[in-house]
């Protein structure tokens, strides 16, 4: 096996990363450890599996053949919460081979890989712990081919969910048994899964999904089961007859007790109109509330102060007519936090972005041989989701929207939709963060007021001699790790002309764990 370097740097000096421009930086952020492993190769990548107290399972997907052949070689590290490496070890996973998902669930780590690219039904999990490099192999069989969307787990039970023929299968597995299952209910249908979310409390998980009604509009179907599978609860919304539910939310499952949160719609099903908010006691729905986008407080505080106001001011003008102006957006909803009897919601808003080039020959119109008639033709090209804001609101156990937010977003643009910002609350305040350019941006809110603005804290390096010289903004994030903990992630180019780590430059995946503290004095 070839040797490789992990270069390890905790220094509790740390220097910041270039800024573009002098900007406000937050004071309730810090920094306080940083690990760096070297990357060799281009092709490598890596994956981030966060353990709460247990540490984090960094994973290496490498391009070198294992020395029997047959495989490539994955390194896995175990990193404590100091940023320290407990162990590592090299796993060898077959040519053909791929990483579909990962999961922790009570000290245990998982990797769900399958085994054969052609053969999408024989797949393969690892387990791990913290303490040791010994691992447990499943090997699962769904007997059909699954397009595997969710990999979830919750006590004894790993949760698979995607879609067979196109329609929707969820499997469990018990680690006991090794016994994959069915869950009925769901095959039978063209719907949509829209979530899986697992309750770690009560090792019940809950599958929410899109169902077409009779009058051909959209509503949600929430349904909660054991960790074996056994339903406990199946609640359909009822939207009423001229709206679509465009997607859910949901809190947990507490005593029969449930909340749904999401995007309704009139007529299209690609832009929402407003939020949704319903609740549900043992199966019963007691009310939907909905919410134009138009009756909230800051929805529109992200735009420049003279656009917001013109805005605000044809609201008002509609409301003065008896009439609510109307807005589009896409939105993509984040599951619900819980606090204190108040739960918050958040979503970003997004669109898709496309360029168009002309079909053809590349003199124009006419080529260099003669008439070219597909020339003049635009085709779309796909170049991501751009992201605009975040929109963050605030509602009491009666469905009334008690406080709201907004989070301008910018320069973040994905091939697939993915969560941006991170949302966490402690005591009355909540923080907003997301990883951009090498940026923390940050803002602090309790309920409608600003405690305090944007501000963007550049990711630290390990050495005040450490120059950025490049980053991969396709690589790079800021996750949830525990209590008021979070780590950002990346890819960087560095340059050191002291040499401190033996070279003058060297590329980068890193780690920097990130703490924040609401009760120190904001900027």
């Amino acid at each position: 096996m070839k040797k490789f370097l992990i270069v390890l740097l905790l220094i509790p000096f740390f220097s910041f990363s270039q800024r573009k421009k002098d900007r406000d930086t937050s004071a309730v952020i810090l920094q306080p450890n940083r690990i760096e492993f070297e990357k060799k190769r281009d092709g490598s990548e890596f994956y981030v599996v966060p353990g709460d107290k247990k540490g984090i399972l960094l994973v290496e997907e490498t391009l070198e053949a294992s020395r029997g052949g047959g495989g490539y070689e994955w390194r896995l590290h175990m990193i404590d919460t100091a940023l320290q490496i407990k162990w590592s070890q090299t796993l060898i996973i077959p040519s053909g081979g791929a990483l579909l998902g990962y999961e922790y669930f009570e000290g245990r780590f998982y990797l769900l890989y399958s085994k054969n690219q052609f053969r999408s039904e024989d797949l393969v999990v690892y387990q791990f712990t913290s303490a040791s490099t010994d691992f447990v192999a499943y090997e699962i069989t769904t007997v059909f081919p699954v397009d595997i969307t969710h990999f979830e787990s919750v006590g004894e039970t790993l949760l698979i969910a995607g879609y067979a023929n196109f329609r929707p299968v969820v499997i469990t597995y018990n680690i006991n048994d090794r016994i994959p299952r069915v869950v009925p209910g769901f095959y039978d249908n063209k719907n949509e899964i829209l979530d899986l979310v697992v309750d770690e409390d009560s090792k019940l998980f809950t599958v929410i999904m899109s169902e077409k009604m009779r009058n051909k509009k959209y509503t949600v179907r929430v349904r909660t089961f054991t960790d074996r599978g056994d339903i406990i609860q199946d609640n359909l919304v009822n939207p009423g007859e001229k709206r679509s539910l465009l997607d859910a939310a949901s809190t947990t499952f507490a005593g029969g007790l449930q909340y749904l949160a999401g995007t309704h719609s009139r007529k299209s099903l690609q832009y929402s109109q407003g939020f949704y908010l319903s609740k549900f006691i043992n199966g019963q729905q007691q009310f939907n509330k909905y919410f134009p986008f138009a009756d909230l407080n800051n929805f529109f505080g992200h735009l420049k102060p003279k656009r917001e106001e013109r805005i605000m001011n044809r609201i008002e003008r509609k409301r003065e007519k008896g009439k609510i102006k109307k807005f589009n957006y896409r939105l993509l909803v984040h599951k619900i936090l819980e606090r204190d009897g108040e739960y918050i919601m958040i979503a970003e808003a997004y669109y898709p972005r496309y360029n168009y080039s002309t079909a053809g020959s590349s003199f124009g119109a006419y080529g260099g041989y003669g008439y070219n008639p597909g020339a003049g033709r635009t085709n779309p090209y796909f170049l991501g989701y751009k992201y605009t804001h975040a929109v963050v609101l605030g509602f009491d156990p009666n469905c009334n929207i008690i406080w709201d937010q907004t989070f301008k977003i910018e320069d973040i643009q994905t091939f697939s939709l993915e969560e941006n910002v991170v949302v966490s609350a402690s005591g009355g305040k909540v923080i907003l963060m997301y990883l951009e350019e090498n940026e923390i941006r940050s803002k602090i809110v309790e309920g409608n007021d600003i405690v305090e603005g944007r501000t963007f804290n550049p990711v630290k390096l390990s050495f005040e001699s450490d120059e950025l010289k490049s980053k991969d903004p396709s690589v790079e994030g800021l996750k949830k790790w525990y209590d008021e903990t979070l780590f950002a992630y990346g890819e960087q180019s560095i340059k050191n002309p002291e040499g401190i780590t033996g070279k003058t430059q060297r590329k980068v995946f890193y780690i920097n764990k990130i703490q924040y503290d609401l009760n120190r004095q904001p900027n």
